[in-house]
């Protein structure tokens, strides 16, 4: 059994018919209250929507086994759906046996980029009983070091349950604690001990409550996302709850690097460095404050202090292959081409899988005239990032450099088919087009070049 998902596999051990008590008279205030029935079948459909969204565009590796309860054995199958590729668990699912279409209960997980499970979700129906599910929970995950906390909702919003377990500078922390208990008394839980667990956690459940949010691909309509998937409504929310904790706790220097963080992805830069100061001045071995002011420096043109702040981070964590390509990146911006060849060439020494690095690498290789190494680390980060965008004009723009124009305009093109309206992509391809003497062609795509905006500030460099 995967641990990383213990909260909902224990939480789901209580359905047994013998060990979850539900009286008449909840059931029929269930069935009274409209807006409870309608929200909470909303969100187990939507569990489902997000099931059929992953099994539509992933390759999915399935595990079946049957089961049930004392008086009804093998009433459902429980599958679990598997990423084929990661191994990641994406969904389990117990579907009704005598009635196949119906889903007796559905989990869904979501990961973060290190491969821990960030949100799950639950929906559970009473068997014999479809009106409602009986159970919601939405489960929200953070982790620092060696602790791992997580708040858990329903789906009417309700907090239920908050969990922490692991070490704190070697001191061993298990806190449990349940909704008659939320926040708890300084004398069951000190403070710093509640803030260090739970602080960096959402106080509401809002931008969880519905799961399709989180997949923005299968919303029909929705806000502009902040670049990383997550929406700009969402950030301020998530902003909005960061500021009432540093209300309450004005001394706790991770809350204003979230805080930093978030206010970084809205590119409201100016407010991002100032949350990661006062985060250094409360905590100077914070290091996730210098490498957040350190990449909000360089992107208001400050590369010099950018620089400064992503070397202090360095000189703690050595081996960040991340690091060391985005102060790579700000030397690209500097122009100074040598020094950004060795933070890059480091980076991927460190992580040979990081596309980014192969390719701002492959950019400072072709400034500096190597081409044939430019071209060898490009074609790297293509092949570990086919749908990397940028990779794709970069290559264009070294055939272009080295008059190799039908490879030029075969490379340009896979960039414009992954971002059709990319203004700098199409004046590229205009200027191939006019070396392969296709003058209309050329003067019809710069013409529609000119009516799109500049692009946005990247940390994923072009050749220019």
């Amino acid at each position: 059994m995967n641990t990383r998902i213990f909260p909902v596999v224990a939480m789901v051990a209580v359905f047994g018919l013998g060990g979850l008590q539900v009286s008449a008279q909840s059931l029929s205030s269930a069935r009274e209250n409209n807006e409870h029935v309608r929200s909470w079948n909303a969100f187990a459909e939507a569990l489902l929507r997000v099931h059929r969204y992953r099994l539509a565009t992933r390759k999915i590796h399935e595990t079946e086994r049957l089961g049930g309860y004392a008086r009804m054995p093998d009433f459902y199958r429980e599958i679990e759906y598997h990423d084929a590729d990661s191994g990641r668990l994406l969904s389990r699912i117990r579907w009704e046996r005598e009635h196949p279409g119906n889903a007796h209960t559905v989990e869904a997980f979501f990961y973060d980029k290190h491969g821990r499970v960030s949100v799950d979700y639950l929906a559970a129906y009473l068997p014999g009983f479809r009106n409602a599910p009986i159970q919601t929970l939405i489960n929200v995950h953070y982790y620092d070091d060696e602790l791992h906390a997580f708040r858990q909702f329903d789906a009417s919003g309700n907090t239920i349950f908050e969990r922490c377990q692991g070490d704190y500078f070697d001191r061993p922390i298990d806190i449990s604690l349940d909704d008659g208990n939320i926040p708890p008394s300084p004398e069951r839980v000190s403070n710093d001990i509640y803030v260090i667990c739970f602080g960096f956690l959402p106080l509401t459940a809002d931008r969880f409550l519905k799961p399709t949010a989180l997949v923005p691909a299968i919303i029909e309509t929705g806000p502009t996302t902040a670049g990383d998937g997550t929406t700009g409504e969402h950030l301020e929310r998530r902003i909005a709850d960061l500021s009432r904790e540093i209300a309450a706790s004005p001394n706790i220097a991770r809350l204003y690097a979230r805080r930093g963080r978030d206010l970084f992805l809205l590119n409201r830069l100016d407010d991002a460095i100032a949350d990661f100061t006062q985060a250094i001045q409360l905590d100077d071995g914070l290091d996730a404050a210098y490498f957040g002011r350190g990449m909000a420096f360089g992107r208001i043109g400050e590369l010099d202090k950018g620089i400064g702040d992503l070397t202090v981070f360095l000189r703690r964590n050595p081996k960040s292959s991340l690091a060391y390509t985005k102060r790579g990146v700000r030397y690209i911006w500097k122009t100074d081409f040598e020094r950004a060849r060795k933070d890059l060439e480091m980076a991927v020494v460190l992580d040979n899988a990081n596309a980014e690095a192969h390719d701002d690498l492959g950019v400072a290789l072709a400034q500096l005239g190597k081409i044939d190494e430019a071209l060898r680390h490009l074609r790297k980060a293509k092949a570990l990032e086919p749908g990397y965008q940028k990779v794709h004009h970069n290559l264009a723009m070294v055939y272009y450099m080295t008059d190799d124009l039908d490879r030029a305009l075969s490379a340009v093109d896979d960039s414009l088919r992954l971002r059709p309206e990319n203004r700098s992509s199409l004046l590229l391809r205009g200027t191939i087009l006019e070396g392969l003497g296709r003058h209309a062609e050329a003067t019809a795509v710069r013409e529609r070049a000119e009516f799109l905006p500049q692009g946005n500030w990247s940390e994923r460099s072009a050749i220019r």
